[in-house]
């Protein structure tokens, strides 16, 4: 399988049209391959364009297959992560998308009716957290939208996770939001995309509620984590080593958003969980064990409170 991006025979042009070099141990890294330690995958999503191509219980035996201890999923709409949910049972922890509609990504923030599902969902035990929620900077919503507000304190008052997506040049934006609730659990999502190490350490330092999430920092998407042998780069090493209770890692199999010619196809994100798997595995290897047990499983138990619930 080509995974775009990657080069296939003689080169191949990524989306921007640069001609890629071949790199071996990526291409390794990105076989399938036998299943390896148990590993919590924080962030994947079964939305409405990826169900016109794969079911629930595809996805569920190929998250067995890659003995995957348990995945977060968030779903557009939202009520799709409980079917996935009832395909998987304890294999799934459903978080509460405010996206309910097809389309709700672009109107969440206006309707009053997203908080009330939230809270109806959360109450009767359906989700473990909320989110995936997007903000980009200089565009609508912005950060203190009162339905966003909301949603942050049912999160507070349940004591669940947020799984919160910022892009911006820096974390000033994200800072904002994790420092307005210091009490809650908030997941930092694709540690903010395109921002540095430097730029997580200060999150890091300046709320100690986030947990860091590496989903969509492969290759193929952000980069920006790893080097041309597959392992972390050294700031981003230096910063896990440093503070191994604060990371925890995902696939996020979603794979229109790195070819925007194709928004009207169905999403096939799911054909790449395998490979996208691989890839991260192969840089938590190459961690200090303790370390390597912390971000591969350990943290996201603690976070998600599987001593006490079913992960």
């Amino acid at each position: 399988m080509i995974i775009p991006g990657l080069p296939a025979a003689g080169g191949r042009r990524n989306n921007s049209g640069s001609r890629l070099a071949a790199i071996p141990w990526l291409i390794a890294a990105v076989a399938p391959c036998a299943a390896g330690e148990p590993f919590a995958d924080i962030h994947v999503h079964f939305n409405w364009d990826q169900k016109e191509i794969i079911g629930a219980d595809e996805i569920v035996a190929r998250l067995r297959r890659a003995n995957v201890a348990f995945a977060v999923v968030t779903s557009t709409p939202a009520a799709l992560a409980l079917e996935l949910k009832q395909a998987g049972g304890d294999l799934i922890v459903p978080f509460f998308s405010p996206y309910t509609h097809e389309l709700g990504r672009q109107d969440w923030y206006l309707d009053a009716n997203v908080v009330r599902l939230a809270e109806a969902g959360l109450r009767d035990g359906l989700y473990r957290g909320i989110g995936e929620v997007h903000f980009m900077a200089g565009f609508r919503p912005r950060i203190e939208n009162p339905v966003f507000a909301r949603l942050m304190r049912l999160a507070q008052r349940f004591d669940v996770p947020a799984l919160i997506h910022v892009d911006a040049a820096n974390e000033t934006p994200f800072v904002r939001i994790c420092e307005a609730y210091p009490e809650l659990k908030i997941v930092f999502a694709h540690a903010g995309g395109n921002l540095t190490a430097d730029h997580v350490r200060r999150v890091i330092e300046r709320c100690a509620n986030v947990t860091i999430e590496f989903s969509a920092r492969d290759p193929w998407r952000y980069g920006g984590l790893t080097g041309a042998d597959g392992r972390l780069l050294p700031e981003w090493r230096d910063l896990v080593i440093a503070y191994p209770e604060r990371f925890v890692t995902g696939t996020d199999p979603v794979w229109k958003v790195t070819r925007t010619q194709t928004w009207d196809q169905a999403d096939d994100g799911w054909d790449y969980f395998a490979q996208l798997l691989s890839y991260h595995r192969r840089w938590i290897d190459d961690l200090p064990k303790p370390v390597r047990d912390r971000v591969r499983l350990e943290n996201a138990r603690r976070l998600l409170a599987c001593d006490r619930l079913h992960c």
